[in-house]
């Protein structure tokens, strides 16, 4: 059964437009991962998804190699990074790729 989440409109709303970071936290198994699936899919948007737990992309994303950064997401319009506290040096690596890219959209859930 789906409930109906009240944020969704707002985090829908303030990633395709306030042109910031989104950053979703909470207690684990709440719903964040969900919540942010259903936004992306709306979205419509051609979108890299990446699961932290996993250590596919850890290198490149705690690394402040503006060139690495720029490669992983290139040809994509949206970034999202589920269970973010796992990367080291996410938020400077995140702001880097915001001031670099600010056209990209980028949502980050965490607990």
């Amino acid at each position: 059964m789906q409930i109906q989440r009240i944020l969704k409109t707002q985090l829908q709303n303030d990633l395709m437009n306030s042109g910031k970071v989104i950053v979703l936290y909470g207690p684990r198994q709440a719903g964040k991962t969900t919540l942010s699936k259903m936004i992306i899919e709306e979205t419509g948007l051609k979108s890299l998804m990446i699961n932290a737990d996993q250590l596919k992309y850890i290198d490149v994303l705690s690394s402040r190699d503006l060139n690495l950064l720029q490669s992983l997401v290139s040809g994509y319009q949206l970034l999202f990074i589920d269970e973010g506290q796992r990367i080291p040096e996410i938020g400077i690596n995140l702001k880097i790729l915001h001031d670099e890219l600010p056209e990209l959209k980028v949502l980050v859930t965490g607990s």
